[in-house]
């Protein structure tokens, strides 16, 4: 079973920024293996290129071929993928690490299987002409990981986040900005990288450079897994699947994207070689970095406590379960 909520081509590429943007739901978890038919996995996804190993699946009929029902559901993005899950109206949802944190922090239930997607270059800092890195004064910011970048990227030069002043924007409108002199730059993915440049301004530096990177996990429920953990270890393998093809193929992906989000193929393909797509568990890595977003937002006062990243990331459970597929 297919399901598409199609979008105009702005909102697909507006709900980017909420997938890494900062948001909590206050309800738990719901018990949402009694909430769909026997054996079909709703999985909640943003419309944007990020999630091509779910569009290629489903695109190519990987879930039916391995004797999977799934109903992929195409959402504005960030927190609301994983709310769907906590509301019970999905089994799984992907996610980015920020955002499956604070929304975490007040569900605790809340479990994240693997990443399927990281990057270190997608993000890059633009700055419009005469302005150097130490000369910044303003900077435009979006929500969430968009912040947590900016505030990295600010201390990788010395310069500390309090002398400048942010301002708030969502990454659309930081390209307009940024040419009438509004802002001094901005961190942000494109197509509004590319819309900067055409107006003057010049990409210096990725997330890379100053050592940040995000990562996107599968995430479900703890009751749900409970009682279906062959089930999603089978649904991870397709995504694992998929995820190397659209690593290895970036023309087969954007063809998928292309049709799931009507997004031009060339746009989407630009976007996921900006991207590393892999099914893998968890590491050091990502624990560490995990734990960083959660003591940033906690000191931001976005999220209300901690998150015990030990146990809402499960280590290992991608090999002992979904390799096996």
């Amino acid at each position: 079973m297919k399901t598409r909520l199609r979008r105009r081509r702005v909102v697909a590429v507006v709900a980017l920024a909420t997938v890494f943007a900062v948001a909590a739901c206050s309800r738990p978890a719901s018990d949402t293996a009694s909430s769909a038919p026997d054996g079909l996995v709703r999985i909640s996804v943003g419309v944007d290129p990020s999630y091509a190993p779910f569009f290629v699946a489903e695109h190519e009929g990987m879930f039916e071929a391995a004797g999977l029902n799934v109903q992929i559901i195409q959402t504005e993005g960030g927190a609301a993928s994983a709310q769907n899950v906590v509301a019970g109206t999905s089994e799984m949802s992907g996610n980015a690490d920020s955002t499956a944190l604070t929304v975490m922090a007040n569900n605790k239930s809340l479990r994240a299987l693997g990443v399927y997607e990281e990057s270190d270059r997608y993000f890059q800092v633009v700055l419009r002409e005469g302005i150097t890195p130490q000369s910044i004064k303003t900077f435009g910011v979006f929500p969430g990981i968009g912040l947590y970048f900016t505030d990295a990227y600010l201390r990788s030069l010395g310069v500390d986040p309090a002398s400048v002043k942010l301002v708030s924007t969502s990454p659309p409108e930081q390209p307009a900005l940024l040419a009438r002199g509004d802002i001094d730059g901005f961190i942000s993915f494109d197509p509004w990288i590319a819309q900067a440049v055409a107006t003057g301004g010049r990409v210096a530096g990725t997330s890379g450079d100053f050592g940040a990177r995000y990562s996107q996990w599968l995430l479900t429920s703890e009751s749900w897994l409970s009682a279906n953990e062959e089930l999603a270890a089978r649904v991870f393998g397709v995504v694992a699947d998929a995820a190397a093809i659209v690593n290895s193929d970036p023309d087969r992906a954007a063809t998928a994207i292309s049709a799931a989000i009507q997004m031009d193929p060339a746009e989407a393909k630009r976007t996921v070689t900006q991207i590393d797509f892999v099914g893998r568990d968890f590491t050091a890595d990502d624990t560490a970095r995990a734990n960083d977003l959660v003591t940033f937002f906690r000191d931001q006062g976005k999220i209300p406590g901690p998150v015990d990243t030990d146990t809402v990331m499960l280590h290992g459970w991608v090999g002992e379960h979904a390799n096996n597929e």
